[in-house]
C-alpha cells in the first residue's frame, strides 16, 4: 500500500493539448519544468531531465491518452525509490484543470514526500506561468552577473570577457571586456560552459569572488549577483521584427563606417597573436548569424538544440566563412544577407509557434539583444585595425 500520496491542482487558461505538450516535448519542459530535457515517445517512452546544479530526474511515460492523461514512473538519478506520477487534464470552455498526484510502494518516500511537494508546488506555479504568459518565474531566483564570454583564444584556459552590461554586477565588480575569468568562487572557470556551471551553483544576493586576468596580470573583486529582470517584450512578431531590423541597420552603419577605407591586407592581419583579425571577426558575426537560423528554426519546431551559444568561433569555420568570402566588402554583404533572412524568419513564424508563450519569449529575449553581439564586436574591430602592423614592400 502507497505509504503517502501527494495531489496537486491547478487551472491555467490554455487548451487541453497545449498542457499535454508541456508535459511530453522535451522544450517545453526545459522552459517550466528543469533546465535540460531529453523526452523519447516512440521508443521506450523515456523521459530525462537535468538542472544546471547538475541535479537530474529521469522516467518511463506508462500512460499517454493525448489531451487527456500522461503516467510516468519517475526517480532521481541517485535514488532507487521510484514513484508514480499521474497527471489528468480535463478541458472547460477557455481553460484547463490539471490534476497531478505523486505516490510510491517504496519504503523511503515518505522521508522524500516534504521535498516532492515542494517541488511540484513550484514546479505547478510555474507551469501556469509559461503558459499563459511565457515568463519562467525560476528566472527572477536565479543568479545574474552581467557579462558575455567567448572561448578564449589563446593557449591559457578561461572566459573571454567580450561585453559588460552597464550597471550590472560586473560592471560593478570593474569588470571590463578583454579580462579572462578563471574563477568564480571556488570553481576554476576555464570556457563559457563552466563558468555557467560555477554561476548556477549561487542565487541571486549571493556576494561571491571572482579571479581574473588583465594584461596577463592575475587579479580578483568580489560581486554580488544579482536577480534577472524580466524582459518586456513584443506581443506581436512583426513589431519584434521591426525592432531587430532596425537594430541591424544601426550596427551595420557603423561597422561600414569603421571599416571605411580599410584595405582588405589590414583588415587580414591579427593586432598580436591570439587576436583576431578585422577579417575573422566579421567571419565569426557571419557564422554567429548561420547558427542563430539553425536554433531559430529548431525553437519553432519544438526541438531541442544544445548549446545555444553558437559554437562559430573555432578557426577552421572561420577560415571556411573566409575562403567563401575572401574581402572585407564580401564578408560585409553576407553578414547583411543573413541578417535580412534573420528578420525575414521573425516575421513568418506561424500561429502554433506563436502560441507557445514560453518559447515566443525565450526567442523574443535573445533577439531584441541579438544586434548588440556585433556592436560588442565592433571595438573589437576598430582594435585590431588601429594595432596592426601591414609591412610595406617596394
Amino acid at each position: 500500500m502507497a505509504s503517502k500520496l501527494l495531489t496537486f491542482k491547478r487551472t491555467v487558461a490554455v487548451s487541453a493539448e497545449q498542457v499535454f505538450y508541456a508535459f511530453t516535448n522535451a522544450l517545453s519542459l526545459s522552459e517550466w519544468l528543469c533546465d535540460f530535457a531529453y523526452v523519447n515517445l516512440s521508443a521506450g517512452n523515456r523521459l530525462y531531465c537535468q538542472w544546471r546544479d547538475g541535479r537530474a530526474r529521469m522516467g518511463r511515460y506508462v500512460t499517454l491518452t493525448p489531451a487527456k492523461k500522461v503516467v510516468l514512473d519517475w526517480r532521481g538519478d541517485e535514488e532507487e525509490d521510484v514513484s508514480q506520477v499521474t497527471v489528468t487534464i480535463s478541458e472547460k470552455e477557455d481553460s484547463s484543470t490539471v490534476t497531478l498526484t505523486e505516490t510510491s510502494e517504496s519504503k523511503g518516500w515518505a522521508k522524500r514526500a516534504a521535498e516532492a511537494e515542494a517541488f511540484w508546488n513550484a514546479a505547478l506555479d510555474n507551469l501556469v506561468s509559461t503558459l499563459e504568459s511565457g515568463f519562467d518565474l525560476r528566472t527572477k531566483r536565479r543568479p545574474y552577473l552581467g557579462l558575455d564570454v567567448a572561448v578564449h583564444q589563446n593557449s591559457e584556459p578561461g572566459a573571454a570577457v567580450t561585453g559588460v552590461e552597464p550597471e550590472s554586477p560586473a560592471h560593478a565588480a570593474g569588470l571590463q571586456a578583454g579580462d579572462v575569468i578563471t574563477a568564480l568562487g571556488s570553481d576554476r572557470v576555464s570556457d563559457q560552459p563552466t563558468l555557467e556551471a560555477a554561476l548556477y551553483k549561487h542565487s541571486a544576493g549571493d556576494k561571491v569572488k571572482i579571479t581574473y586576468l588583465r594584461d596577463g596580470k592575475k587579479l580578483a573583486a568580489n560581486v554580488v549577483l544579482a536577480a534577472a529582470t524580466e524582459t518586456e517584450v513584443p506581443e506581436s512578431h512583426e513589431v519584434l521584427a521591426e525592432i531587430v531590423a532596425r537594430k541591424y541597420t544601426e550596427v551595420n552603419r557603423d561597422l561600414t563606417q569603421a571599416l571605411k577605407g580599410v584595405s582588405d591586407e589590414r583588415a587580414a592581419r591579427a593586432p598580436a597573436p591570439g587576436r583576431w583579425s578585422a577579417r575573422q571577426v566579421l567571419a565569426h558575426l557571419v557564422e554567429s548569424e548561420r547558427h542563430l537560423h539553425h536554433w531559430l528554426t529548431c525553437l519553432i519546431a519544438g526541438e531541442v538544440v544544445l548549446p545555444e551559444n553558437p559554437p562559430s568561433g573555432r578557426r577552421e569555420r572561420l577560415d571556411a566563412v573566409i575562403n567563401g568570402f575572401p574581402t572585407v566588402q564580401a564578408l560585409l554583404t553576407e553578414l547583411k544577407r543573413n541578417e535580412a533572412e534573420t528578420v525575414a524568419l521573425l516575421n513568418a513564424l506561424p500561429p502554433a509557434f506563436l502560441a507557445r508563450r514560453a518559447s515566443y519569449r525565450r526567442m523574443a529575449e535573445v533577439m531584441l539583444t541579438w544586434p548588440d553581439h556585433a556592436r560588442q564586436h565592433l571595438e573589437e574591430i576598430k582594435y585590431a585595425i588601429r594595432n596592426v602592423k601591414v609591412v610595406e614592400t617596394w
